[in-house]
């Protein structure tokens, strides 16, 4: 397993807080885990990794460390070839490179919700 602090935004925080309300998660690390599980199964990364998608909104580099998040090392590598394989900004580390997808996957689910998987 992987740990690391995801860097995010304001407007992800609001939108992690809407998604975990409407889909009764526990905890943000949740909430986050079942969007990335969800993007990942979906399997349409020029949906959710589209040019307006992933453009920077309230600055680039202004995310900040929110909380501590586990990955297996599968969905984290998975994350780190979305980021190699995207026209993205340059980030200097590899917690903000993933962070920034993760954003980018916040983003997605944000607009659409109704495509978030949820195993019973």
């Amino acid at each position: 397993m992987m740990k690391f602090n995801l860097r995010l935004k304001e407007p992800h925080l609001k939108a992690i807080s809407d998604l975990k309300e409407k889909f009764l998660a526990k905890s943000d690390q949740e909430i986050v885990n079942k969007c990335i599980e969800s993007a990942l199964n979906l399997n349409k990364n020029d949906l959710i990794f589209s040019t307006v998608k992933e453009k920077c909104s309230g600055g680039c580099y202004a995310s900040e460390p929110q909380f501590e998040i586990e990955l297996d090392e599968n969905t984290f590598m998975q994350l780190k070839k979305i980021y190699i394989n995207n026209n993205f900004d340059d980030y200097k580390t590899e917690e903000e490179r993933i962070s920034k997808v993760i954003r980018c996957i916040i983003n997605f689910f944000e607009d659409e919700p109704k495509l978030i998987t949820v195993k019973s």
